[in-house]
């Protein structure tokens, strides 16, 4: 009974102690993230805000995004991402595609490192067909 009244106690504080203006604790994927391939020749930036917004770089390609992203991870350990382009240039990445434009959106599924240090990127949730890993910067 002592546990379950603890327990009742916690859940009720966090909402009050985020109303009252303690910090939340920030999703891991906040922060820099980079990537070089085709031997070095080419790299990617991703820079991801607690605001949800994102912007990245990849060759000569510059976009800005909005973000959505699971809060834990599934069974497997991947969080489902979901990033809408807000604006871009209009120019070719590392693999030379070229985004849509605004509203366009993709879903990928990230999953971190024991350290979070390092990120893969994949198609599914499944290590079947990803890239990276993607080093944390800042």
């Amino acid at each position: 009974m002592r546990t379950l009244l603890l327990t009742a106690c916690l859940l009720t504080s966090v909402p009050l102690l985020h109303a009252a203006g303690e910090p939340v604790p920030a999703h891991p994927l906040v922060g820099t993230w980079t990537w070089s391939l085709f031997g070095g020749s080419c790299t990617e930036t991703w820079q991801y805000r607690s605001n949800r917004t994102m912007l990245g770089t990849s060759g000569q390609e510059v976009a800005e995004k909005t973000y959505e992203i699971t809060t834990l991870p599934d069974a497997g350990g991947f969080y489902k991402l979901v990033e809408t382009v807000v604006r871009q240039n209009d120019k070719k990445d590392c693999s030379g595609a070229l985004l849509e434009g605004p509203g366009e959106q993709s879903t990928r599924f990230i999953q971190f490192s024991p350290q979070r240090d390092k990120l893969l990127v994949c198609e599914n949730a499944t290590l079947k067909a990803c890239f990276g890993p993607l080093t944390r910067v800042h």
